[in-house]
């Protein structure tokens, strides 16, 4: 029996999801960005057009942004790869092609510290884009993922890529393999899904645009990526590599399951005393110390999958073994309480309340309290890589906390970024839009004018800073220093590639006084914007 290949699968933190980066928070920051739905509404029609919910399919701006990427330096191409196919990467990466130049120049500056997350944040991207020859982003620039919107520029790179270097042919030339590839995975996806929904006992139609998609590429590699946009889960796999149907198979899992535990937060609240227990696992991500909802949606799920593992019982008491030391401590309760369910004439939907109502706090807590935790397989950072990790990793919660609006949470974990890398300009900018969430304006103001002052202006991205003058510039207008406002948004205009979604709000704040959006309660708020 082999477990799954959980460490391998690259996902966003907490419920697996990828929130806006840029929320709105009150006053200052309302008119950063779009509203949620409207932003995931755009994204998912993309999806919905399709003839099912839960697809199968090859992605052609996915293998453009492989090749753009190999042809750029990365290394790692999959042991695996077809010959034919490894051929044609090759002969990209040796490319004296203009276009290929620019591409390696923009990896060498936006490289992450391991090839697993730069591969990851590629992938991402590809995720959020529209097919050749454009490449345009299915939603507006605000509302992409904080690791898409770290690679700005590359969307040009590669439609320039795609062009000069005849991407097109090369996508004809591999179509049918990628096709056969898909085609062979479709049966057991099918059956993954049957089976699931089964268990659920709920019909295999899934409401409004909430999709599932298998996206099939040989150049992923042996890195499963999940990614969850709103309402949309997009997984991308490499069909030869072992076990990549148990990585599908949680994945539909948590499409299928997540609302259960998000519909029902009230029972789910009801047992965060556990969360004193878990907390103390050394292994348990960040994440789930941080969102109880969304450490209990993990459990469920891993429960629910154990029950249509159909182990053994040695198998079961080893997972749930491991799953204990690792910090996953409900899961055995749910495993167990699942059994009255499965004799039950109920849906999981309709059982979940009463699941949750089963577990009682004082009989699971006095076991919880005997668990032994297995220690960190991670020692404290004492290279330069080691830290990065651990910077990367803050910085995609801080960044997930802010969108689930957990403002004194974000504040926390980038305050834990800057004590590790004083100078992280992501980090400060994080804190900044934090401490205006938490109502500590005069900290806020700090923060965002050190990030536009020397030396953190040298190396803050276009994006950062320009968006840093922007809320300074706001800050002033709400403090009635006009003059100082115009000041900053013509700052902000002056730093070069700048984003549009930026340059718009300059240059409305040089026409106009910023006032933050009225309410829809506010009776004036339709007259005025």
């Amino acid at each position: 029996m082999r477990e799954p290949r959980r460490s391998d699968v690259v996902v966003s933190s907490g419920r697996l999801r990828f929130f806006l980066p840029l929320l709105i928070a009150a006053g200052l920051l309302a008119g950063a960005g779009v509203p949620r739905a409207r932003a995931a509404s755009q994204s998912e029609s993309q999806e919905s057009q399709g003839p099912s919910a839960i697809q199968v399919r090859t992605n052609q701006q996915l293998f453009a942004t492989l090749c753009a990427l190999y042809a750029a330096g990365y290394p790692d191409i999959p042991a695996d790869t077809p010959p034919p196919l490894r051929k044609m990467v090759l002969r990209l990466s040796t490319s004296d092609d203009p276009s290929v130049q620019a591409l390696r120049t923009f990896y060498k500056q936006h490289r992450q510290s391991s090839n697993q997350a730069t591969l990851a944040q590629y992938v991402s991207f590809a995720m959020v884009v529209s097919g050749p020859p454009l490449f345009g982003y299915l939603v507006p620039q605000e509302g992409l993922p904080p690791d898409v919107r770290d690679l700005d520029g590359f969307q040009k790179l590669l439609a320039d890529f795609y062009a000069a270097d005849h991407i097109d042919e090369l996508w004809q030339q591999v179509k049918p393999f990628y096709d056969a590839e898909a085609d062979r995975l479709r049966g057991p996806v099918s059956n993954v899904v049957t089976v699931a929904t089964a268990y659920a006992r709920r019909m295999n139609k899934f409401e409004g645009s909430r999709t599932f998609t298998v996206n099939v590429d040989p150049l992923i590699g042996s890195m499963t990526n999940i990614r969850i946009y709103s309402e949309r889960y997009v997984i991308a796999v490499n069909p030869a590599v072992p076990d990549t149907m148990d990585e599908i198979r949680h994945a539909f899992l948590h499409f299928l399951l997540d609302p259960l535990p998000f519909d029902d937060q009230g029972d789910v609240d009801a047992k965060r005393y556990l969360k004193l227990y878990s907390d103390k696992a050394p292994r348990l991500g960040e994440e789930f110390k941080y969102d109880w909802i969304s450490y209990v949606d993990e459990c469920f799920v891993r429960a629910v999958e154990l029950h249509l593992r159909r182990l053994s019982a040695g198998d079961l008491a080893a997972i749930l073994g491991r799953d204990d030391s690792d910090g996953f401590l409900m899961v055995r309760p749910f495993y167990y309480g699942l059994d009255s369910y499965v004799r039950s004439p109920m849906t999981l939907a309709e059982y979940f309340p009463q699941l949750m109502k089963s577990i009682d706090i004082r009989t699971e807590g006095a076991r919880e309290a005997q668990v032994d935790f297995a220690p960190s397989s991670a020692e404290p950072p004492t290279t330069e890589e080691s830290a990065g990790d651990h910077i990367e990793n803050w910085l995609d919660l801080g960044n997930q906390q802010i969108a689930m609006q957990d403002a004194k949470g974000a504040v926390a974990t980038f305050e834990r970024v800057l004590k590790l890398d004083p100078k992280n300009v992501r980090g400060l900018y994080g804190l900044a839009i934090a401490s205006a969430m938490t109502g500590q304006g005069q900290q806020a103001h700090e923060l965002f004018s050190k990030i536009v002052s020397p030396p953190f202006d040298s190396y803050a991205d276009p994006s950062i800073l320009s968006w840093a003058h922007i809320y300074l510039g706001r800050m002033n207008d709400l403090a009635g220093q006009r003059e100082r406002a115009v000041v900053e948004y013509r700052a902000a205009l002056a730093v070069p590639g700048l984003p549009e979604a930026a340059r718009a709000a300059a240059e409305l704040g040089v026409k106009q006084q910023y006032a933050p959006p009225k309410t829809k309660e506010d009776p004036g708020s339709s007259s005025h914007r």
